[in-house]
């Protein structure tokens, strides 16, 4: 997807040294490790048996279960002209292991939300016309600079208790309650996930493991590969 291409940069970029040494191949038990000789970093190995595909390397794992070739399943993400098309939604429904896992919160996306509920709050009126700088100054005091966003749980608590009164003197007066809170963000709120680094990266990991195993696969060179020790 086109929103992931800073992914995909750093991808190639950090694989670009690696080589593939297949461990095992055959039929849909297969091995392949792609390591840059060098160094471990960001190494990663795909292993298949029917039904099953496990992604694990310099990272956390993922299994995937679909169809009885999971290679099969993956080369979707490659078109005829040599491009990768990662579908993280589709993928990650076929996951066995922790679905939960591969989102995480995002900081930058939470705060994106804040503002666009802010300004509907302000088209609907809810703010009075003369209130509506000061209620954006305290949704960037109270939310975007005072909040504390380590965890999902904080920055969900951050926007419940947000409260703006259109009368400042009523702010500390305990029989008034705010004029505007935020007590629909349940309903936006688990837009702020998006799919971890490390998931995307190891989609683009996969497909391009496929990738190279089928360019070893088609001119004729697997025995070669498959060796002992054997790279390509």
């Amino acid at each position: 997807m086109s929103e992931y291409k800073e992914i995909a940069a750093r991808f190639a970029r950090e694989a670009a040294g690696h080589k593939m040494t297949i461990a095992h191949d055959d039929g849909v038990f297969r091995h392949l490790v792609f390591k840059d000789p060098e160094h471990s970093f960001y190494w990663f190995e795909i292993v298949t048996t029917p039904g099953q595909l496990v992604f694990s390397g310099d990272g956390e794992s993922f299994v995937f279960r679909r169809v009885t070739d999971m290679f099969e399943f993956f080369r979707s993400g490659l078109g005829r002209n040599g491009s990768v098309e990662i579908n993280p939604q589709y993928w990650s429904e076929k996951l066995t292991s922790d679905r939960d896992s591969v989102k995480e919160f995002q900081e930058d996306l939470f705060l994106k939300l804040v503002w666009e509920e802010a300004e509907h709050l302000i088209e609907q009126e809810h703010v009075k016309p003369d209130q509506v700088d000061r209620f954006r100054q305290a949704i960037k005091d109270d939310i975007v600079e005072g909040g504390l966003y380590s965890t999902s749980g904080d920055a969900y608590r951050t926007v419940t208790e947000f409260g703006f009164y259109n009368d400042a003197s009523k702010e500390f007066d305990w029989q008034h309650q705010p004029d505007i809170v935020f007590d629909d963000a349940w309903e936006w709120f688990g837009a702020t996930k998006d799919y971890d680094w490390w998931f995307l990266w190891a989609c683009h990991a996969i497909v391009a493991g496929i990738a190279r195993y089928d360019r070893v696969r088609k001119y004729g060179l697997e025995k070669l590969a498959t060796r002992q020790g054997g790279a390509s």
